[in-house]
């Protein structure tokens, strides 16, 4: 579970309807979300209900009510809560990688791996990705996440790092994020561990193979004191 389920950070603090104050409050709102968690890493998440989670936490289904409308708000404050992590993930590659005509292959390769095993390391976020469009509330939170990665990517491409050029900054970085979302889905629908492997060799083929429409290899004649013969 990361490590302050139960802070108030936007977009998260809407999801709750009453914002826990004390420090008791707090402790059991953590309980409840790491409760459905462990539900979600269990069962198949249309299954589980509030009085699942009350039951898992040891409070009443009241405690659930009390910040959650349904079991949907459940999921997509889950969905949000790992979504911070993954922004972290984000960050730090992109702020350890070494601007360029040449590591593009290496910034996005790293940015999908450690994806790609946060993903595999935490199963919950999987099963929420199997439900996410069960309702609209885990429709939006789901558009949000997309909106947030592409957002960072896009900033990044619109001002030319990793050589990008002849398209669109915002549509690509969109189309980027869209193309990880669809495989991982795809994955956490996979037993198989050797199957999953399988699949993300393929996801970073396919990510490559379009983003090299974009994002140059080498830098352009004349670029970085280089002339041409």
């Amino acid at each position: 579970m990361p490590g302050t389920p139960a802070n108030d950070t936007a977009p998260r603090k809407t999801r709750l309807r009453d914002k826990p104050q004390q420090r008791r409050a707090r402790q059991r709102l953590d309980a409840l979300l790491t409760a459905a968690e462990a539900l979600v890493e269990e069962m198949e998440a249309e299954a589980i209900t509030t009085n699942l989670i009350a039951d898992r936490a040891g409070v009443p289904v009241s405690s659930v009510y009390r910040y959650f409308k349904n079991v949907s708000a459940v999921f997509a404050y889950l969905f949000e809560d790992l979504n911070e992590e993954i922004i972290a993930v984000i960050e730090d590659a992109l702020a350890q990688s070494k601007p360029g005509w040449d590591d593009w292959r290496e910034v996005t390769g790293s940015i999908i791996a450690r994806l790609h095993g946060f993903l595999v390391d935490n199963p919950s976020y999987w099963k929420l990705l199997l439900v996410m469009q069960s309702s609209q509330e885990l429709r939006d939170a789901k558009a949000a996440m997309i909106d947030q990665v592409a957002s960072m990517l896009s900033g990044r491409w619109a001002r030319g790092l990793d050589g990008f050029a002849g398209g669109d900054p915002k549509l690509v970085g969109r189309f980027t994020v869209e193309i990880f979302m669809a495989i991982e889905t795809r994955c956490a629908q996979l037993g198989d561990p050797a199957a999953v492997d399988e699949m993300f060799i393929e996801l970073v083929k396919a990510l490559e193979a379009y983003l090299s429409l974009y994002l140059n290899k080498v830098p352009p004649q004349g670029a970085g004191g280089q002339t041409g013969g």
